[in-house]
């Protein structure tokens, strides 16, 4: 029993953040090779936000709303493999319309800007506001030019599987 109570210890302490860690280091907001081409202007390191791409055409303006909670670059490359990828195209609704732009051969620019920083999923809460804030979002964003399904807006929180037991190693 006490093995199965140090197991339990041990993850709950890697799972909850510490404030003393993030006063200890100074945090690096960008990593960039080109920081002028930086897609959210020096903060593509940022963790834990809700982001905003619009997507520009010469007679078009569509926006998705996204969120992260790892490091928004590392999302960011992920949505870059799915618009170069073709066996990608379907992981988003922003690559979709990608995709559907390439196959027209329509030139396009996507802006990249976040909308909210915040917690995600706690143990102590019980809440993601992660997720409650991306569907926020989502609700009230202009109906003609959001790509998000509202398929979206019921999808239960994957941020809480990280607190479950069976996710102990």
């Amino acid at each position: 029993m006490n093995n199965m109570l140090r197991i339990i210890k041990t993850h709950n302490e890697s799972i909850i953040k510490k404030p003393e860690d993030d006063t200890t280091k100074p945090t690096k907001t960008c990593n960039c090779r080109k920081p002028k081409e930086c897609p959210l202007m020096g903060n593509c390191l940022v963790k834990s936000i809700i982001y905003k791409a619009t997507v520009t055409t010469d007679n078009d303006l569509k926006s998705y709303i996204g969120l992260c909670e790892t490091n928004f670059k590392n999302r960011w490359n992920n949505h870059k493999s799915s618009f170069k990828l073709e066996h990608k195209r379907k992981e988003t609704a922003l690559s979709k319309y990608i995709w559907d732009l390439k196959d027209r051969k329509v030139k396009f620019s996507i802006k990249w800007s976040i909308q909210k920083k915040t917690n995600s999923y706690t143990n102590v809460s019980k809440r993601c506001h992660l997720c409650l804030w991306e569907k926020y979002f989502i609700i009230t964003a202009d109906k003609s030019t959001a790509l998000n399904s509202k398929s979206e807006l019921i999808s239960k929180c994957r941020h809480a599987n990280k607190f479950l037991l069976n996710n102990v190693s």
